[in-house]
């Protein structure tokens, strides 16, 4: 745990928690699990305040209750998981583009509450999906009617959750004790069963509270099971993504759907997570891709120009293909790890250390010569990579007895671990500044974006109420041509802010897969 891990950790639970949880937050991740009463003491809040922190802490799965001493709860906090929280937008995108809108809509709402009932998600979805339908004018941005639109969200619920993106929490084994066991069932995990819904109550709660009542005295059969987001299997999603992506850019979009073909057939045999995958047969593959031709020569290319990914493992069914994941995230590694490289210190820093890397150790005039860099800037190059911590150094001695003759050798390595735990340093260094430049920018014009809402407001409000063309423009004439000229620059960088954000987010999980096949 570094530093700038904990600055990020601490800036996205204040952004999006507040001052209370992100102190809590800073001080169990500087000081580790700790009981209630050490918190209340040692970040000097109210106990209330800290008890109330820890509760919105678990209730998004940010914090795990362990037992400290027999009947005394600990609060460990899960720090891997906060900086997930930029990743959200990645994940609602991910499950519009599979499962559509209601899709979206309910992984919203999971990803918004932490924790969520069946039916409290399907009546808030139902709702904002209503509310927005309203809003675009009254056309309805789905296909089906109002009377079905529940029924229509608990289907897109249980398809989430039969395909793993949403799974059931843990349920209390011990009542009545300070510190309960916390277990769940592995067939239980990620399976719906249909009693826990009543449509008719679902039905009857969505009229109520479209009808203005906030709190309506209506019972579900389900307030005792919570459902959560499954991170791992959103993350099993974006690392398919990164390789098909590469073999696409590698070959071609048939080849990257050939090997998408291979990770769905393997996934019935394999874990996931597995470095090396179950193997597959071509008869498979074929009766998956049925409309590919020349299959087999787009199997040979895979096999040479995957980087390991795809390997050929036997002849029976035609041949049978097993898939690397770990040399896939190895090569995707290592080639970010060039153009990183390539861009900060240029194209001839960049032939240096594949070259040290392909060699494993070398000297510096080994590194001049088949560089073919004079070693004057070879020397300079290595200098500038070693004080970086992308290279390494290694002395090496003809003999220990001292002396004048006894010559030392210096060689260049890489370790490339230690490069990628650089960069996750420079990773969420930058992600921290984003953040704090986009807080900057909205702050330093608050009061320019508050009147611009207003503004919008207003014009939303007369078109709805049939105002006049005249009426429309007076109002929109509040704005300067000058106010608006610097509202929409600062929308446009602050869209650009997200964009980095998002790309870093996507470096971020490249290297954390490779740590992770690396362990």
């Amino acid at each position: 745990m570094s530093l700038q891990l904990m600055k990020l950790c601490d800036k996205v639970l204040n952004e999006y928690y507040g001052n209370i949880v992100a102190q809590v937050g800073k001080m169990l991740f500087e000081r580790g699990s700790h009981p209630l009463r050490d918190i209340h003491r040692l970040t000097g809040l109210p106990r209330s305040k800290v008890a109330e922190a820890l509760a919105v802490l678990i209730q998004h799965n940010l914090v795990e209750v362990e037992e400290w001493r027999p009947n005394i709860p600990s609060y460990k906090l899960l720090h891997d998981r906060i900086f997930l929280i930029l990743r959200f937008p990645r994940y609602v995108f991910l499950v519009r583009e599979q499962f559509g809108e209601e899709g979206e809509m309910v992984v919203d709402v999971i990803l918004k509450e932490g924790q969520a009932t069946a039916s409290h998600i399907i009546v808030t979805s139902c709702i904002k999906l209503l509310e927005a339908s309203e809003n675009a004018g009254g056309s309805s941005i789905t296909s089906s009617p109002f009377e079905l639109k529940h029924v229509t969200l608990r289907n897109h619920l249980i398809k989430l959750i039969e395909n793993g993106f949403i799974q059931r929490c843990p349920s209390p084994q011990t009542l009545g004790k300070p510190c309960p066991t916390m277990s769940i069932k592995e067939d239980e995990l990620h399976s719906f069963p249909p009693e826990l819904l009543d449509l008719k109550a679902l039905q009857q709660e969505i009229q109520a509270r479209r009808a203005g009542n906030t709190n309506p005295d209506i019972s579900h059969p389900n307030t005792d099971v919570l459902w959560r987001i499954n991170y791992e299997r959103f993350h099993v999603e974006f690392r398919d993504s990164e390789i098909r992506n590469s073999i696409h850019r590698r070959v071609d979009p048939l080849a990257g759907e050939c090997l998408g073909a291979m990770l769905k057939l393997s996934y019935r045999t394999s874990d996931p997570w597995a470095p090396t995958l179950n193997p597959v047969s071509v008869a498979e593959i074929r009766d998956q891709l049925k409309d590919l031709k020349y299959l087999n020569q787009y199997l040979k290319i895979l096999e040479e120009q995957s980087g390991g990914c795809v390997q050929l493992v036997g002849d029976a069914g035609g041949g049978q293909y097993r898939l690397n994941l770990a040399n896939a995230v190895n090569t995707l590694t290592h080639a970010l790890i060039y153009n990183i490289i390539q861009d900060r210190y240029g194209s001839k820093a960049a032939r240096v250390f594949r070259l040290i890397h392909k060699n494993s150790m070398m000297e510096q005039e080994q590194i001049a010569e088949l560089s073919m860099i004079g070693k004057k800037d070879a020397y300079t190059l290595c200098s500038r990579l070693f004080r970086d911590n992308f290279l390494q150094l290694q002395e090496l001695r003809k003999t220990y007895a001292p002396s004048p003759a006894n010559k030392t050798i210096y060689l260049f390595h890489v370790d490339i671990n230690s490069v990628v735990r650089n960069i996750l340093e420079w990773c969420y260094k930058a992600l921290y500044n984003l953040i704090v430049q986009r807080e900057t920018r909205g702050s330093e014009n608050r009061r320019l974006l508050e009147k611009r809402t207003r503004v919008d407001s207003i014009v939303e409000n007369l078109r709805q109420s049939g105002g006049t063309d005249d009426q429309i423009k007076e109002v929109e004439e509040m704005l300067s041509p000058s106010e608006r000229a610097l509202v929409e620059q600062l929308m446009t960088i602050q869209d650009k802010l997200f964009d980095a954000e998002i790309g870093l987010d996507e470096t971020l999980f490249i290297l954390q897969m490779y740590l992770y096949y690396s362990s």
